[in-house]
């Protein structure tokens, strides 16, 4: 079924079928942005399934990880080990616009799906391989996760705490970065196909994501190489009030005098040394001890009440519960409630820049769509039961269990 947005429009990948062998979080998401924008995507897994179906808690494969990357996926469970089963996702690559893998250099080959054997079948594909750092080089056959490449690309020195030590991201920074990079890659590949006709191999790897995600940081560890990099603007941080914690920072000078009034210290404006955003930074610990004193004596609200009102820059520090209850956010309904088998209620959050609220677009559990999509790829009764007879695909036949 065709999905729509709001205004009754075809979202802009409706028609597109997408083939995605990857797992974890990069290729999964980016898999996953093409099926809410109207993509019908076949989640293609092995016999242990998808590894995010293993990582971080709940039951029969529904965890975090792997709902929020797989929502509005059909599940398929081939043994691409077998003959039969490499030879049965290369009967489904004929017919498909994008094919998606994850695996180190090397796998696909010996499976015969590479792009070469792929393509030579269906020219109009777009064959996306994600990984962690390329198809040759030294570094070719090293596994690769955000966590490493957290450690290696300067992400986590760049994130040091206040006594220098390296900390990382706590969230999958690099993998979710290399999803939409991914994405907007084959975004722009689908429309270069509309006018050669032919599709394309693209490699998108975390190395090169984590490089390109951190230019600014790059290039201004690289002017300030050997000396102390000094912040942007004083102030620019966090700070502790009566009762919570808020993120400060003055950008222009007025902004600085705008803040020091409703901190109740108009003389700043009158003080040498503050008078400039490069005399402040040379005067930063001073000042920050100042801004920390006077916060002290208030609650969040009302400072961010004030600052605001002044156009200064200030936020509350939330947790996501805060958030999602934040009065914009829930105007601008930014997170909706859906169902998800296994899970109950959970929130899903919109995809930015698409005029369409999250649609029912469950995750899907491990081979839960099997024999539906085979049939939809020509196969009978027959054939679907010799391949499951032969162990060569897995079909779910209990009913997703129930969040109790």
């Amino acid at each position: 079924m065709t999905q729509h947005t709001a205004g009754s429009q075809p979202l802009p990948y409706a028609g597109i079928r997408v083939l995605d062998l990857s797992q974890g979080i990069a290729g999964p998401s980016c898999a996953g942005m093409l099926a809410r924008q109207g993509a019908e995507v076949i989640k293609v897994e092995p016999f242990s399934g998808d590894w995010a179906r293993l990582m971080g808690g709940g039951q029969d494969g529904i965890t975090p990880m792997l709902v929020s990357s797989n929502l509005g996926k059909k599940a398929v469970c081939i043994d691409a080990s077998k003959p039969a089963g490499s030879a049965l996702i290369l009967r489904m690559a004929r017919q498909a616009d994008i094919m998606i893998e994850s695996f180190r250099p090397g796998v696909m080959e010996k499976l015969g799906l590479d792009y070469a054997t792929v393509s030579a079948q269906n020219p109009r594909v777009l064959y996306l391989s994600v990984t962690g750092f390329g198809q040759d080089g030294p570094s070719r056959d090293l596994p690769g996760a955000d966590s490493v490449l957290q450690a290696m690309s300067g992400m986590m020195t760049m994130n040091r705490d206040a006594e220098g030590n390296p900390r990382r991201v706590g969230m999958l920074l690099v993998d979710a970065a290399c999803a939409i990079y991914a994405a907007q890659r084959l975004g722009s590949a689908l429309f270069a196909r509309e006018k050669s006709g032919r599709g394309e191999r693209i490699d998108v790897t975390l190395l090169a994501v984590t490089a390109a995600l951190q230019g600014l940081p790059i290039i201004d560890d690289h002017v300030h190489a050997g000396m102390p990099k000094p912040p942007v603007s004083v102030p620019s941080g966090t700070f502790r009030t009566r009762d919570g914690m808020v993120n400060l920072t003055a950008l222009r000078d007025k902004m600085f005098f705008a803040m020091a009034r409703v901190l109740g210290h108009p003389e700043w404006a009158e003080e040498p040394a503050y008078s400039t955003n490069q005399l402040r930074l040379e005067h930063a610990a001073e000042i920050n001890a100042k801004i920390q004193a006077a916060l002290l004596q208030q609650d969040n609200a009302y400072w961010v009440e004030r600052f605001q009102q002044a156009d200064v820059l200030c936020a509350p520090v939330l947790d996501y519960a805060a958030f999602r209850a934040h009065p914009q956010v829930v105007h601008q309904q930014l997170v909706h409630e859906r169902h998800q088998p296994g899970m109950g209620s959970i929130p899903v959050t919109v995809l930015p820049g698409l005029d369409a609220a999250p649609a029912e677009m469950p995750a899907p559990y491990l081979g839960q769509h099997t024999a539906e999509v085979l049939h939809a790829f020509g196969l009978d009764d027959r054939e679907i039961a010799a391949l499951e007879a032969e162990g060569v695909i897995l079909v779910r036949r209990t009913e997703p269990a129930e969040q109790l």
